[in-house]
């Protein structure tokens, strides 16, 4: 009946259980077979005897008594491990948030209370109209029916595929509960105020309970369908050991069906046993579920410490990378700096003295000589324009930077009006949108603006109208907001393979007889907007312009 085949072996029962759960199945069958009896004799008193008539009444009490003391240790042992199903359902759904758990251990506590009170009413605890003769039978019978339909419904409800939020989890919890609470409510009410209840025992008939027929082909349904499709959707020890426990269900009603014939006799103590059993599996499989999950949560602990002290490794090893690289571009800055600074003095001789030099070849006018000084000369003044970039580009890094709310539009006006005589050399157009305020340091940006309206000026076609346009607007890059700032003009451009070379240092794309220029201004506003927190880039195509996109994170 049952098939664990398609199992996973991390979800197995041990072959152990599952062996001794089938020999306690059958076993007691076989039992009966070699004569043996589980059944409580029936004590009829002995005559004649010298002992007191209240100890003999006394006696013959509990004689009479004892399959009923039978009956309720057996029922109250299956009810006190139906409390422990659904305890620790609840203790794992704490863990794992996975409410399959505990919605099917409170079904099978219902299933419990509705053997409990079968057991109170068949002693009388509770207020029960109907003689025991009928309320024992029909209340084990009415309990088993619940047994079955409450399994069914509360494992079957999981196999629709609707999902259940875990924020709703233990609202769907709860009131699920009540509901089989109130339906086990109503059914208790309706057996212990019914004064005629139907006959469940027929001793001489081949079927001795019929209505035991009913729970026995609901048991087998669930074996053969409901429990394994759940265990196949919702993997577990604890849906193996629910499908498992059909197996029980099944021998119970095999045994009241077609073999009890009277109240405590064999087949009924038997009965009442394995459904014991049936309650302690699915209690077996939470305890090896739980510990599973514990093993688990020990096991991702443990990788989580390691991967922990890993990060940590790596993270000293990183600080400690970091603060050479620090010391190490402190160096090179100071090296820049002192250089480029220590490197003026010769350059202003070489020049001075070549002034001096040149007015006398003139005198002389030596033709090949003059050319030879005015290329000393030109080079010399290259090299002092390259000296003076680097050592912008140093004290780039090396300024503390204080970034304040700045309006771009301010810094804007500041650069147009220092570029206004190349501006009105081309008649260029330039058309500003509003620009918004950013955090920044206004004389940062300012020379970020000037190199690349520079640049567009620079740029320019010749015989064409320069037009430069500034927008800007929010935009978000890798779910974070920016103001994006776009510089577009109609120069002559240039292909996108080399939109990465241009903000490298020294890097031109263009020879220095056709465009002056050190190579160094887009490598400097590149730093800048990297001290910024933000971004430069910019996309461009042969004789159609460029366009220089500034983020700025908001």
């Amino acid at each position: 009946m049952i098939n664990f085949f398609y199992i996973e072996d991390e979800y197995r029962l041990p072959r152990a259980i599952v062996l001794a759960v089938v020999v306690i199945c059958i076993l007691p069958f076989l039992l009966q077979l070699m004569g043996a009896d589980f059944g409580n004799a029936i004590h009829v008193p002995a005559t004649g005897q010298a002992s007191s008539i209240a100890q003999v009444t006394t006696d013959d009490m509990f004689y009479q008594l004892s399959g009923g003391f039978t009956h309720a240790l057996l029922e109250w042992t299956a009810f006190s491990a139906a409390i422990f199903v659904v305890l620790l359902a609840f203790c794992h759904y704490s863990i794992t948030n996975d409410i399959t758990t505990p919605v099917i251990g409170v079904a099978l506590f219902c299933a419990g209370v509705m053997d409990a009170f079968h057991t109170l009413a068949a002693t009388r605890l509770i207020s029960a109209v109907a003689e025991n003769n009928d309320l024992i039978p029909f209340t084990w019978a009415l309990s088993r029916v619940f047994n079955a339909v409450i399994m069914i419904a509360g494992v079957g409800m999981f196999l629709s595929g609707r999902k259940i939020h875990p924020k709703n989890g233990f609202k769907f919890i709860i009131i699920t509960s009540l509901v089989f609470a109130f339906i086990g409510y109503l059914l208790i009410y309706f057996a212990a105020t019914s004064h005629d209840l139907p006959q469940t025992q027929f001793p001489h008939a081949i079927i001795r309970r019929p209505y035991d027929i009913v729970p026995l082909l609901l048991f087998l349904f669930a074996g053969l369908v409901v429990y394994p499709m759940f265990a196949k959707r919702y993997p577990s020890i604890f849906a193996t050991a629910l499908l498992l426990s059909a197996l029980p269900e099944v021998a119970v009603e095999l045994h009241m069906a077609f073999g009890s014939q009277r109240l405590f006799d064999s087949d009924f103590n038997i009965a009442h046993f394995l459904k014991i059993i049936a309650y302690v599996i699915p209690l077996v499989g939470l305890v090896l579920d739980y510990v599973q999950t514990y093993k688990i949560q020990i096991a991702h602990h443990e990788q989580l410490k390691a991967a922990h002290e890993k990060l940590n490794t790596k993270a000293c090893e990183l600080d400690r990378t970091n603060n050479r690289l620090i010391q190490s571009n402190a160096e090179l800055e100071k090296f820049a700096y002192i250089a480029s600074h220590d490197l003026q003095e010769p350059l202003r001789k070489i020049q001075a003295f070549g002034d001096r030099l040149h007015k006398r070849i003139a005198i002389v006018d030596d033709v090949k000589a003059i050319d030879y000084i005015d290329r000393m000369q030109k080079a010399s003044t290259r090299m002092r324009s390259l000296i003076d970039d680097l050592l912008k580009f140093s004290q780039v890094g090396s300024d503390d930077y204080t970034l304040k709310e700045t309006d771009l539009n301010e810094v804007l006006k500041s650069v147009i009006d220092d570029l206004h005589i190349s501006i009105d050399e081309k008649s260029a157009q330039i058309n500003i949108e509003q620009l918004p305020i950013i955090l920044g340091e206004s004389n940062k940006l300012y020379q970020v603006f000037l190199n690349i309206l520079s640049n567009s000026l620079k740029f320019a076609k010749e015989g064409e109208q320069p037009i430069i346009k500034i927008t800007s607007q929010q935009v978000i890059v890798e779910n974070k907001d920016y103001w994006q700032i776009k510089i577009t003009d109609n120069g002559i451009g240039f292909e996108q393979e080399y939109a990465i070379k241009i903000f490298e240092i020294f890097q031109r794309l263009h020879g220095r007889s056709q465009y002056q220029g050190t190579g160094i201004g887009l490598a400097i506003c590149k730093k800048i907007m990297e001290m910024h927190n933000g971004m430069i880039y910019v996309e461009a195509e042969l004789d159609k312009g460029a366009c220089f996109i500034l983020l700025f994170e908001l």
